[in-house]
């Protein structure tokens, strides 16, 4: 019995058209995920929606215990707003607790007040990072147009014998 006859089972089968488009699918991914940094803030003044990483002191975390549930160790959010020098309030998408550990935040907003925090730091795009994850995604872009087509093209590999004979 053939391959091509055989029952289908998911995953059993494996086209160069199926490859080339999960790895195609693969790498548009990744490269939506750019490349970041984390540099530190310069002062209080956070702009709205700025992806943020808070890290608190000791006491700090102690006081955030009765608005946050725990003690934290650090935060990766989103800055809502911030009120004057004394408070950022945060949009947290994940945290690391004083016991290590990291939960999804599933409650509101929450208000930070900066006393509590040791270190903070600003997500930005490293511009240097991004060329060059680019370059090698089209690398690899390339390489694996190359090889879907070199295959397509190639067909079922039989080959045509002089003088117009039937292939064996």
């Amino acid at each position: 019995m053939s391959s091509s006859r055989l029952p289908f089972r998911p995953g059993a089968v494996r086209t160069p058209r199926r490859a080339a488009a999960t790895v195609l699918a693969t790498l548009a991914l990744s490269t939506l995920a750019g490349c970041f940094n984390y540099l530190p803030l310069r002062s209080t003044a956070v702009p709205a929606r700025a992806e943020i990483r808070l890290f608190f002191t000791a006491e700090g975390a102690r006081a955030l215990r009765d608005s946050a549930g725990f003690e934290l160790r650090q935060l990766d959010g989103v800055a809502v707003r911030t009120l004057a020098d004394s408070a950022i309030l945060v949009r947290p998408g994940s945290v690391i607790t004083a016991d290590g550990n990291e939960l999804q935040w599933r409650r509101g907003d929450l208000m930070v007040p900066w006393r509590t925090v040791d270190r903070s730091q600003q997500r930005t795009m490293d511009k240097r990072k991004t060329r060059g994850f680019a370059v090698v995604m089209g690398a690899v872009f390339s390489g694996v147009v190359y090889f879907a087509l070199k295959s397509i093209a190639g067909g079922s590999g039989a080959t045509l014998q002089p003088g117009g004979g039937v292939p064996e």
